[in-house]
């Protein structure tokens, strides 16, 4: 539709992520039209059988709580905007249906498109609401490098969620709104002038710890989610994060492929090339390492991680261990991480609950008591003095590779077919007895914890696609 007939104000379009916020809201009304008149269902039940009545569903790529750059809608310069989804038309057998056909596209369809893209048809009210609220953390993320923070936690903010299942706010009494220590508290400004005092986590190295279940996992959740804006009421709108901020992990199993691994490990097994580390089967440590290492080619500046969801041996190796043993080829992190920061500027965010020697090379410990965030840094240098360790520090870090990468496949991507955690991969060669024992082809996202929606998955996809494709011109 020409942008001249819709009746969006011209101060939407006016910026980037105004016009994000534009379209993500209106890819969000679609998909709530189509929930609450039913048209995402079938007109017949497509498991009657050839000859039943199948089709008749519209679908929209739904978000969640994050607010995506996506092709659900687009606006084309200052010219027109489009809002994309598919309609699956009805038929039973060969039999097209086209009485539902014309219900379906020539009154379903028309209503739906009055109903998003006309200006007058829309929540005004709440319209400027989620524009604002996306343009105001736009803005919060944009000032941290100024304040030489990496991440910003406004006080208020709510950060558990309503289940291991759901991405919306606990709503429960009991939750306990974010409060920043006073000595973290800092002030930033949004974009309509609004003064928000809140946490600043500073650049360098920063130790979340304190008892189980206290939160230290929530507010790291919250931090690798901050590098995305959020929809009003989310209870993490005002959590921003530095946007190269990557959430590390070990991932036993995870294909490498030609990766340089060689400032965390010095020498493997048969003679391979820690330079060039290659392997379909990573254990704990290598798949953290490869992780670390291809995070930082991509530019990352600001690491975050869980010691519950890490590779002890890479994390750390106390004194006992290394008077027990000699040849340990593995350097851990807690070696490393200080000249990350001197050499390549890359901050890191830590969850500690029982990895002491961490305490050794922090800059800032944040303890969560009871989900409030208490600074206890001056705590910690006491604790040091009376329980000293040594933890050796290498001077430098060691080599960041830039890589020409190159993608090859042996079968055929299929992005439609992609799901959050899983891209899917139609093999070369099909094995004509089915073997439910066999691995499933295709690349597992399932501990990449920062994709959010299936629509960044087919995304994915169809990036391998078209590396693969290039790939196989070369000569």
């Amino acid at each position: 539709m020409p942008l001249s007939q819709t009746g969006f104000p011209s101060k939407y379009l006016q910026s980037d992520i105004g016009r994000v916020a534009l379209c993500d809201f209106l890819t969000r009304t679609t998909a709530s039209i189509l929930r609450d008149k039913h048209l995402d269902k079938n007109v017949g039940n497509s498991n009657g059988g050839w000859h039943s009545v199948k089709g008749g569903a519209f679908n929209i790529n739904a978000p969640g709580q994050e607010v995506l750059p996506r092709t659900s809608a687009l606006i084309n310069g200052d010219e027109t905007i489009e809002l994309r989804f598919t309609v699956a038309l009805p038929a039973a057998g060969r039999t097209v249906l086209g009485q539902q056909a014309n219900q379906i596209l020539a009154l379903n369809l028309v209503e739906l498109v009055k109903n998003t893209l006309l200006y007058k048809s829309l929540d005004e009210k709440k319209l400027a609401r989620h524009i604002s609220c996306v343009e105001n953390q736009h803005q919060l993320r944009q000032q941290l490098g100024a304040n030489n923070l990496i991440a910003f936690v406004a006080n208020g903010s709510i950060l558990p969620r309503a289940s291991g299942a759901s991405a919306t706010p606990m709503m429960d009494s009991s939750v306990v709104p974010s409060q920043s220590p006073p000595e973290l508290t800092v002030k930033l400004t949004q974009l309509d002038g609004t003064v928000v005092s809140g946490m600043g986590i500073k650049k360098g190295i920063t130790l979340l710890t304190g008892g189980g279940f206290h939160g230290k996992s929530t507010l790291l959740e919250a931090l690798q989610l901050g590098v995305y804006d959020h929809i009003p009421d989310d209870g993490r709108e005002l959590i921003v994060t530095d946007p190269s901020a990557v959430k590390i992990r070990a991932e036993d199993g995870r294909c490498v492929s030609g990766t340089d691994i060689s400032p965390f490990i010095s020498s493997l097994p048969g003679g391979k090339d820690p330079k060039r580390f290659s392997t379909n089967d990573a254990s704990g440590s290598t798949s953290m390492a490869a992780n670390i290492q291809e995070a930082l080619e991509a530019g990352s500046k600001c690491l975050l991680i869980d010691e519950d969801s890490s590779a002890t041996n890479l994390l750390v190796r106390d004194a006992r261990m290394q008077a027990l043993i000699k040849n340990e080829p593995i350097t851990p992190y807690v070696s490393k991480v200080r000249a990350l920061y001197n050499q390549y500027g890359v901050s890191t965010v830590m969850v500690v609950g029982g990895l002491g020697d961490w305490l050794s090379v922090a800059d800032n410990v944040i303890a969560m008591d009871y989900y409030v965030p208490r600074l206890i840094t001056p705590e910690v240098e006491a604790v040091l003095k009376k329980f000293p360790s040594e933890v050796a520090q290498d001077a430098q870090y060691g080599s960041v590779s830039q890589r020409k990468v190159q993608v090859r496949v042996d079968g055929e991507i299929s992005p439609h077919k992609a799901s959050r955690s899983h891209i899917a991969i139609r093999p070369a060669v099909r094995n004509p007895v089915h073997d439910p024992s066999e691995a499933q082809d295709g690349i597992n996202l399932q501990f990449v914890d920062q994709i959010v929606e299936v629509g960044q998955a087919r995304m994915l996809a169809g990036t391998l696609q078209r590396f693969v494709k290039a790939t196989a011109e070369q000569p």
